[in-house]
């Protein structure tokens, strides 16, 4: 038995025994073209993660041709000079990987996981996209197609579908953060191959991206390939960034929308915030999981939903925070109509109750626990630190601070979450959407 404890012990990460604050140790530098360069070893790591993250999202967009940060998420994967189309996720499958990519805001990403003898592929097949992406007219008018329905199914034919795009709309400018991601269809349809151009030209350059490979990779053998592969791409113009962002009117905005196949009232109140950037986004991440996490506290689960009543049938709070704005988003429906000043009400209480007592120590310490978990979690998987890390150069300016982040939170106090409650949480720091079925 001895043996075993000692076995088990063994195999319980250095981090979590010593209770030292984890640090990931990865080197970065830039090339002469000014791509950014982070590189992270894990000799546990049997795989690699390879992937360029591109400092443009949908905010970056012009106001008149929105969509084209997501459009490119799907283009990208079309072909290049030396990769025939559609045979760009054939060829990391090939050799034992996957490929994929995401859009937000703020930034757009794309990576393979492959296994780490297979590094060369990746760094390969990034560079091809950067460098000589192959976009045709026909690849164009076949994929609008395919965003169209994507944005017919996902947010148009569902009666809430479109509730977040109308959450940002409301709070921010339409030019930034106020127009969807996926964009609208007369911006689709009106798009030509000369805008696709100009946006790869001025957005998808080395100066504008950090590439990262994460895992069991020798690091000398490896900036060798990133300099054989990517240091002849060209650097583009320097790129002007948006500049609105407009504070809150400091006056309650309140919408009604009737939906089309809702079946219940739904209330949505949505609080102006801060950037994901700024110290208190910290706080307003713990505030949220206090109202609305595990069911064992949770503000909202312990006094409103586990009540005997039968007016509200449900509510959750979530924080969307962004490089430059950032709100917290309550949802709530109704079983009964009109009365959604009493569910409003409800929330309210909450709300005056974070202010005014101070959160109990056994609840604030699993909310700190939990987080603590989350984040030690990235130190041991390569997908997800790469990902984190590269967010954190681009929209905090230093990959290095994410090492930071567990210290954020857990030394958050009962007073830090009040003083944030007390700032944020009035009325007219707030948009109120109220959606009616359609009678």
């Amino acid at each position: 038995m001895k043996n075993l404890i000692y076995f088990f012990l063994l195999a319980i990460p250095s981090i979590l025994m010593a209770k030292e604050k984890p640090v990931v140790d990865f080197i970065e530098y830039d090339l002469d073209n000014g791509l950014h360069v982070i590189i992270y070893h894990d000799v546990n790591e049997p795989n690699v993660i390879v992937g360029t993250k591109y400092h443009v999202g949908s905010k970056n967009e012009d106001p008149d041709r929105t969509g084209f940060a997501h459009f490119f998420e799907h283009l990208l994967f079309h072909g290049t000079k030396n990769i025939p189309q559609g045979e760009f996720e054939n060829t990391i499958m090939n050799a034992g990987g996957y490929c994929n990519a995401y859009t937000s805001y703020d930034v757009t990403y794309y990576y393979q996981l492959l296994p780490a003898h297979e590094y060369k592929l990746g760094l390969w097949a990034e560079s091809e996209r950067m460098l000589h992406p192959v976009i045709t007219e026909e690849g164009i008018n076949r994929e609008r197609e395919i965003v169209k329905e994507e944005k017919r199914m996902r947010y148009d034919n569902k009666p809430l579908g479109n509730a977040y795009n109308d959450m940002m709309g409301a709070m921010f400018p339409y030019e930034t953060y106020g127009h969807g991601m996926i964009g609208s269809m007369e911006d689709l349809n009106a798009s030509s191959i000369k805008d696709f151009d100009a946006f790869f030209e001025k957005y998808y350059v080395p100066n504008n991206a950090c590439l990262v490979v994460a895992g069991n990779v020798n690091i000398p053998d490896t900036k060798q390939w990133i300099e054989y592969y990517f240091k002849d791409i060209p650097k583009g113009n320097a790129i002007k960034r948006p500049t609105n962002f407009d504070p809150p009117s400091k006056k309650e905005k309140i919408i009604e929308k009737t939906k089309e196949g809702l079946k219940k009232t739904a209330v949505a109140l949505n609080y102006y915030a801060m950037p994901e950037t700024h110290d208190d986004a910290y706080v307003m991440n713990v505030i949220a999981a206090i109202l609305s996490g595990n069911s064992d506290y949770s503000y909202f689960e312990k006094e409103i939903l586990e009540e005997e009543d039968t007016i509200i049938n449900h509510v959750s709070a979530s924080s969307e925070l962004w490089e430059k704005v950032g709100a917290l988003r309550i949802k709530g429906k109704l079983d009964v109509a009109n009365q959604e000043e009493y569910l409003i009400s409800k929330v309210e209480n909450q709300l005056e109750r974070l202010k005014n007592e101070p959160v109990e120590d056994y609840v604030l310490q699993q909310v700190l626990n939990a987080f603590e978990v989350n984040y030690t979690d990235f130190y041991f998987h390569a997908e997800s630190l790469a990902d984190m890390i590269t967010n954190y150069y681009h929209l905090w300016g230093d990959a290095s601070e994410f090492n930071n982040a567990i210290e954020h939170y857990t030394s958050i106090t009962s007073e830090d979450i009040q003083r944030v409650a007390r700032k944020y949480f009035t009325k007219d720091n707030r948009v109120t959407i109220i959606y009616h079925p359609e009678k």
